[in-house]
C-alpha cells in the first residue's frame, strides 16, 4: 500500500473538520416554521390566503384570452367583457367593505372583552389590597400593645 501525501491528509483533515462544525450547527439551530403546514383545502381558501394571487392569475388569464381572440370578435366581446370586469369589481369592493366590517366587530367585541376583564383584575387587586392593609392595621395594633 502507498502512503497517502501530506497534501490529501490535510485535505481530509479540513474536511472533517468541516463536517463536524456543519453537524454541530445544525443541531443547535431551530427548526424554522413553514408557513403553509396545512394547504388550503378549496379555492377560496386559497383566494382569502393569497388574493393578490388571484388577482394577479385573473389579469394573466385575461391578456391571454385576448391575445388569442380574432380582432372582430374582440370588440362584442369587448363589452360584454369590460361589463363582467365592472361586476367583478363591484362584487370585490363589497366583499372588502364586508371583511372590514367584521375585522371592525372582532375588534370591538376583543375590545369589550378586555375591559371586562380588567375590571375583574382592578376588583380583585382592590380587595386583595384591603385585605393586606387591615391585617397590617391588626399587626401593628398588637405591636403598639
Amino acid at each position: 500500500m502507498s502512503k497517502p501525501e501530506p497534501r490529501q491528509e490535510r485535505i481530509a483533515a479540513k474536511i472533517a473538520a468541516s463536517q463536524e462544525r456543519l453537524d454541530r450547527n445544525s443541531s443547535t439551530r431551530p427548526a424554522l416554521p413553514s408557513k403553509d403546514a396545512y394547504p388550503p383545502e378549496d379555492y377560496r381558501s386559497l383566494i382569502a390566503e393569497y388574493p393578490w394571487l388571484a388577482v394577479a392569475a385573473g389579469a394573466g388569464l385575461g391578456l391571454l384570452a385576448g391575445a388569442l381572440m380574432p380582432k372582430k370578435t374582440g370588440s362584442k366581446f369587448g363589452k360584454r367583457a369590460l361589463s363582467l370586469a365592472i361586476a367583478a369589481g363591484e362584487i370585490g369592493l363589497a366583499l372588502s367593505k364586508q371583511a372590514g366590517e367584521r375585522a371592525g366587530e372582532a375588534g370591538r367585541d376583543g375590545l369589550s372583552l378586555a375591559k371586562q376583564g380588567g375590571k375583574q383584575v382592578r376588583s380583585t387587586a382592590r380587595n386583595t389590597g384591603a385585605t393586606i392593609a387591615r391585617e397590617a392595621i391588626k399587626l401593628a395594633a398588637r405591636v403598639r400593645k
